[in-house]
């Protein structure tokens, strides 16, 4: 019975050890900053409100990304599938599917206040 007891706990403590590294691996891949700043995003664009900046002089802030469309358009335009104020995005988007929803997620939380 003893035995059967600590078996028991050993497997759980594997499950839930396993658990907690599988939810870590997944809030990592899914930092959308991150993923911006690893595709070199930052190349082209800025985002001054999270002090993201770009070597580029004329590089576009981002700051206020979250205020241009729904997720499907942004990841269609980061796709060139589509068209922002009639520009279509320099360069497609060559991550994984995650890491472009992950990068859209971000962007949409992207809103500056609108100055009067």
């Amino acid at each position: 019975m003893k035995n059967t007891f600590f078996f028991v706990l050993f497997i759980s403590a594997i499950v839930a050890l396993f658990a907690i590294a599988f939810s870590f691996a997944q809030d990592q891949g899914l930092d959308g900053k991150k993923i911006f700043v690893d595709a070199k995003c930052n190349s082209c664009h800025t985002v001054t409100a999270m002090e993201i900046t770009s070597k580029k002089d004329d590089a576009t802030d981002l700051s206020n990304a979250g205020t241009l469309g729904d997720a499907q358009l942004m990841k269609s335009y980061l796709l060139k599938e589509a068209k922002i104020n009639e520009k279509e995005h320099k360069m497609k988007f060559k991550g994984t599917d995650e890491e472009l929803n992950g990068l859209v997620n971000w962007l949409l939380t992207l809103k500056t206040e609108s100055e009067g």
